[in-house]
């Protein structure tokens, strides 16, 4: 088909102005807001303009819970623990099982400074606290009293194997505690 066989153009809207229709598909031009006028006193103006205590602070983030401080927590230390005694006794057995000088040698090694990095952790988790309290607080729970219990213990222990530093200075209705034993 060349041009000469092209139907000639027809206008679609014949009797409608051209400029009306060029207006109509021009997008309108957005208009400016008038400028709001405020008392910044005024304490109904925050509502006005919205209130940002935080604009002027440009870096808020929780780190309690970064990722670098918990895996350098107690907890994450012992669980690392835990996978070295893992690590450590699985040497042991493989030792036991193939019973060939290089296995017993890598069991050597492994195992004394596995058993001693888990306990080292395992103290680390522990702190000062006995055994049930620390489970008992890692979990959620209110152990206060196991703490108490136990740090008298260890008084009482002392007391009665050096003998108590606060005697001379103890009112004489004060019972001792050797007396309550």
């Amino acid at each position: 088909m060349n041009d000469r066989e092209h139907p000639k153009r027809r206008e679609l809207m014949p009797d409608t102005d051209p400029e009306l229709l060029r207006a109509a598909l021009r997008p309108p031009e957005p208009e400016v807001p008038e400028e709001l006028e405020f008392d910044p006193d005024d304490p109904g103006a925050a509502w006005l303009l919205g209130d940002d205590p935080e604009a002027d602070i440009s870096r808020i983030s929780d780190h309690r819970n970064a990722v670098k401080k918990q895996l350098k927590s107690e907890g994450a230390q012992f669980v690392y623990g835990l996978i070295v005694l893992a690590v450590s006794l699985g040497s042991l057995a493989l030792a036991a099982t193939i019973r060939t000088t290089p296995f017993f040698i890598a069991a050597g090694v492994i195992c004394p400074l596995g058993f001693w990095m888990f306990r080292s952790r395992w103290k680390r988790w522990l702190g000062s606290a006995p055994y049930c309290y620390q489970l008992l607080t890692s979990l959620g729970e209110n152990a206060e009293d196991l703490r108490v219990a136990h740090e008298e213990k260890q008084r009482k222990k002392y007391v009665n194997a050096i003998g108590d530093l606060y005697e001379h200075s103890r009112p004489e209705d004060t019972p001792d505690l050797d007396s309550q034993e």
